[in-house]
């Protein structure tokens, strides 16, 4: 990651977009045809390639993606570090304290919106896509064996 004058992260819009890509399990292609017939596998690379992408696209990427758009804009390594590490603490101060339960709360959010958890939600979205295409493949790929035998049958 780049740092600015002010020694802040800089986020990287395209890395997130194929971070978040690559977490589901879809390559270029199938996110291309998620957002529309004019996109293509070339344009998604280049997307990827910017470091500040175009407030519109960010929205359709999100909507294919099925994550806040927050999340695409706003993440960076330091802060899924810095939640894990908390998480971790927080976590391992619930079990020396025998409540049982723990707390996460973003520092610094200003009551605009809590990254941690739309972070969150956004995990729980991207497993249960991940699920959701692994049942897809594993279903394609039924079909092509079963083709495969109707074929084989066919020519034998």
């Amino acid at each position: 990651m780049k740092t600015t004058r002010n020694n802040e992260l800089r986020v990287h819009q395209g890395k997130n977009v194929k971070r978040f890509r690559e977490m589901l399990g879809l390559r270029q292609e199938g996110l291309a045809e998620e957002m529309g017939n004019e996109w293509n596998q070339k344009r998604i690379s280049l997307v990827e390639a910017k470091e500040v992408v175009e407030q519109q696209v960010l929205i359709l990427v999100a909507t294919a993606l099925k994550i806040p758009v927050e999340v695409l804009e706003n993440f960076t390594e330091e802060a899924a570090i810095n939640y894990f590490n908390t998480f971790i603490d927080s976590a391992n101060n619930s079990v020396n304290n025998g409540t049982g339960s723990s707390t996460v709360n973003a520092a610094g959010s200003g009551g605009k919106y809590n990254l941690v958890d739309q972070l969150i939600e956004a995990m729980e979205n991207l497993k249960m896509l991940y699920n959701k295409n692994t049942n897809l493949y594993e279903r394609l790929l039924s079909v092509e064996r079963e083709k495969i035998e109707i074929l084989t049958a066919k020519v034998g």
